[in-house]
């Protein structure tokens, strides 16, 4: 039987024919399990040179029934797994090794991370023998480390005294609470001022919004700098208050400001401003 090998010669104990070496078919049956896996879309397989001698001793057992692959297998420091193909011309031979077995671990982009394939052309029967074998390395087991001295007991931290209660907010203002240290707000554009026009005489609503009450001031002045009436009142918190005022003389406009200030948290505080220009 004449047999015609590419790669490495392996198991020279087998009695098989003299070989003749072609890197050729190995490099195109690489090629071709690394496109495919590409295809599949999962990371290239790292080749492996024992993976290799054990691929031919595969094929050396289907072509003689004679094998070394155990004590082969038993240098690998992992999982492996081959399959033999066979046909003419070797891309049969690649195609039967596929559907044995082998195009479904090259897709399986979990199962290995190394592989070697082989090729032996046996002349008499007129066929190419493919063999590719798939590894996976195991991991080293963890090394025995002394175990680690026992972690020193935390002291338990000093509890931090609870925070200060929110300070309580006068009433009248904008809120009933605020963190402590801060400041409570104060009422602010809480007056409307609206006039009620007569016949010679205006009479003029201001309503407080506040709850806060305190001294209003009404101002008018024309823009043509003619003081017009001015008036003090109180008002109460919520409150309103109203007053009578000569109208404005014709071709007049005045500017009226109406201002109200109070007493909130122990301050003095404007809690409302209205300024409006009037005319007839």
């Amino acid at each position: 039987m004449a047999a015609v090998w590419s790669g490495t010669l392996v198991a020279a104990s087998l009695l098989a024919p003299a070989p003749v070496a072609q890197a050729e078919p190995l490099a195109e049956i690489r090629g071709t399990v690394t496109k495919d896996r590409i295809q599949a879309g999962c990371p290239e397989l790292k080749y492996n040179q024992l993976l290799q001698e054990i691929a031919f001793d595969t094929v050396f057992y289907a072509i003689h029934r004679v094998s070394n692959s155990q004590q082969l297998i038993a240098q690998y420091p992992g999982k492996v797994h081959s399959y033999v193909g066979y046909g003419d011309p070797m891309a049969a031979a690649v195609n039967h090794t596929y559907r044995m077995g082998a195009g479904d671990q090259i897709r399986d982009c979990a199962a290995w991370s190394e592989y070697g394939v082989a090729f032996i052309r046996v002349e008499d029967r007129e066929k190419d023998y493919v063999s590719i074998v798939f590894g996976r390395p195991e991991a080293p087991p963890p090394e025995n480390k002394p175990a680690e001295p026992p972690k020193p007991q935390e002291q338990p931290k000093p509890q931090e005294p609870p925070p200060p209660p929110p300070k309580q907010c006068p009433p009248g203002g904008l809120k009933s609470e605020v963190p402590a240290g801060q400041e409570c707000p104060p009422p602010t554009n809480a007056v409307r001022v609206s006039f009620d026009r007569g016949l010679g005489v205006w009479t003029v609503n201001v309503r407080n919004e506040a709850g806060i009450g305190g001294r209003c001031t009404y101002r008018a002045v024309s823009q043509t700098g003619l003081t017009g009436v001015n008036r003090d009142f109180d008002i109460a918190p919520n409150g309103s208050a109203s007053f009578s005022v000569p109208a404005p003389p014709p071709l007049t406009t005045y500017e009226v400001t109406t201002t109200c200030t109070g007493t909130y948290d122990g301050k003095q505080v404007e809690f409302g401003r209205d300024v409006q220009k009037v005319s007839l």
